[in-house]
């Protein structure tokens, strides 16, 4: 009885191997392995860029004919009608669009926003901040307005200190958004002072030694995140 057994799978064995393969299950298969590969390897990082991330997947289901499009505006497309508007509005090198684990962030420095020591915004980025506005109304993404400042000392009665003064140039942006249509719910109001500096240097005052250095960490962040 054993001895039929084996010669039935035997047999089974052969047939199987005896027929020619479908050419699509050999595609199939590496392109299983090339994502398991992928998502082991996204696994093993510690941060993951979700606007890459997303580039990557249009770009895979481009390769298997096509995604499905949806109405999410996703991080991948406001990234990219960030960095057209710029290209657009010859602001390269002044605006700057950047890309991390928390989100998509738009970088606005403050001598084309805000008169020096004012909360007050300049008429003059009205225009582009309305370029904006439509891709915070299309997307479903939390944003948050950031503050920042250089590490000069302000003291007045209005802003005693730094602290006061990103954090109104923050609620500004934001009073601006909802005054043009952006649900309130979607907003928020983000000051962090000289504390978080954008430019190079191991510590704060490091950060701001130079002219040029205290003006990159003068800005304000409009922050789409991934999550609140």
């Amino acid at each position: 009885m054993a001895e039929e057994v084996k010669r039935k799978k035997k047999s089974l064995h052969e047939e199987v191997a005896g027929e020619e393969a479908e050419p699509w299950l050999l595609t199939y298969g590496d392109m299983m392995t090339l994502l398991m590969t992928f998502f082991v390897l996204l696994f093993s990082m510690s941060t993951i860029d979700p606007v890459k991330l997303e580039q990557f997947g249009d770009s895979v289901g481009d390769a298997l004919g096509g995604k499905q499009k949806t109405e999410k505006f996703s991080l991948a497309e406001i990234y990219k009608e960030v960095v057209n508007v710029i290209e657009e509005e010859n602001l390269k090198g002044v605006v700057e669009v950047e890309t991390s684990p928390k989100g998509v962030a738009i970088i606005l420095p403050s001598n084309i926003s805000f008169a020096s020591g004012s909360a007050n915004l300049d008429p003059r980025i009205f225009p582009l901040l309305n370029k904006f506005e439509s891709m915070m109304i299309k997307s479903v993404f939390p944003i948050a307005i950031e503050g920042h400042t250089d590490n000069d000392p302000i003291s007045s009665p209005i802003y005693p200190s730094n602290w006061e003064l990103s954090a109104a140039r923050s609620a500004q942006v934001v009073r601006y958004y909802i005054a043009r249509g952006v649900p309130p719910d979607r907003l928020q109001a983000i000051a962090y002072s000289d504390t978080r500096p954008k430019a190079l240097g191991a510590t704060v005052a490091e950060a701001n030694s130079t002219i040029d250095k205290r003006a990159t960490n003068r800005r304000v962040e409009i922050f789409f995140l991934t999550m609140r």
